[in-house]
């Protein structure tokens, strides 16, 4: 890849929240982190939870030690679900353009553009749109 790594995220909110509550959407490193040695990352899903572990830095720190966007995504979701009951999805690329992602959800809405433009999107995990789109 060449250039800046750059994510972006945006919320449908949570239902009946409370008055001045900020969700993980908005705030670095939670629902989105991009770190030109290292990669990117978007998480979704029960925001508090996903706070409590800053998932989107910490899968930018994984990139940095070494781990596969994959493993970084699944260890994730496990760490998510393990240690803080949490629920969600998260999708990584390293700088060299690999993909992950991995949800405890039933799905995962998702969409990339990979080698030569190419848009794909899915609504689950498919692993052979990961082998497709990390084999260029």
């Amino acid at each position: 890849m060449e250039g800046n790594l750059a994510v972006a995220t945006s919320t449908g909110g949570t239902p009946n929240k409370r008055p001045g509550r900020v969700g993980d959407t908005p705030l670095v490193g939670c629902g989105a982190y991009a770190d030109n040695t290292a990669g990117a990352a978007a998480a979704t899903g029960w925001g508090e939870r996903l706070m409590r572990l800053v998932l989107s830095k910490s899968a930018c720190d994984l990139l940095v030690q070494g781990w596969a966007p994959q493993m970084a995504a699944e260890h994730l979701i496990r760490q998510l679900e393990q240690r803080v009951a949490g629920y969600g999805g998260i999708i990584i690329v390293d700088r060299h353009g690999q993909v992950g992602l991995a949800h405890n959800t039933p799905n995962l809405s998702f969409a990339i553009i990979g080698p030569e433009e190419a848009i794909s999107s899915g609504t689950e995990f498919r692993t052979q749109l990961l082998a497709g789109l990390n084999s260029a």
